[in-house]
């Protein structure tokens, strides 16, 4: 199953900072997509990137989530996502179509990584005209999972080998530590964000979308 949560889409805030959570007994996981509140706007030349949200999925949750729901498509696409979700998911039940090969040929690592095991997680976000950049985080405090995003050409078809993609960013971490990409656009532009395990781990994770408008 799979857990979307609407947070603000917001557009500033000071240097990024991991803010930590009190120790107390944690609720149980609620379906569903909730509203936050609107964040205001930072006046214009003190925009530094939106600080680091509160994790997600933490290490006390990896019973949790055991599933990541159905791939509803199109091709290998989980779901479509948009500026301001928390996506909680599970890599079992993804699909298998990406690999180190796929990775390495389309420079989307600064090294060779075993990506060659288990199931993926597609998800397809849509970002509009304008100067954009999209802020994801990665939560995988429960296996070795990291974090892709490609820029592709065609909307309704998962990239192969020989697919065009124009730009790919992936920055592996090691085991259990948050992972952010940023992804820049200045006209409209579909992003696929991949979650992938290294070797044959699975498990549980969250994504973070924060958008900002202007570059």
């Amino acid at each position: 199953m799979i857990l979307f949560s609407l947070t603000a889409c917001f557009l500033g805030g000071g240097e990024p900072e991991v803010v930590e959570e009190p120790d107390e007994e944690l609720p149980e996981l609620e379906l569903g997509r909730k509203e936050q509140p609107t964040q205001p706007r930072v006046l214009p030349g003190t925009n530094t990137g939106p600080a680091a949200p509160d994790e997600a999925v933490t290490a006390d949750m990896c019973d949790d989530v055991t599933e990541g729901g159905p791939v509803a498509g199109p091709d290998c696409i989980t779901a479509d996502v948009k500026c301001g979700d928390v996506v909680v998911g599970h890599t079992i039940g993804g699909t298998d179509r990406f690999n180190s090969r796929f990775y390495d040929s389309k420079q989307c690592t600064p090294m060779t990584t075993d990506h060659d095991g288990g199931d993926e997680r597609v998800y397809r976000l849509k970002m509009p005209a304008g100067e954009w950049t999209a802020n994801i985080w990665l939560d995988t405090p429960c296996a070795d999972l990291d974090l892709a995003g490609m820029m592709v050409t065609a909307d309704d078809t998962c990239p192969t080998i020989k697919g065009n993609v124009p730009r790919c960013d992936m920055w592996p971490a090691r085991r259990g530590k948050r992972e952010k990409i940023e992804l820049v656009s200045q006209k409209p532009t579909t992003w696929l964000l991949v979650v992938e395990g290294k070797d044959e781990d699975e498990g549980p994770f969250a994504l973070h979308i924060v958008c900002e408008e202007g570059l």
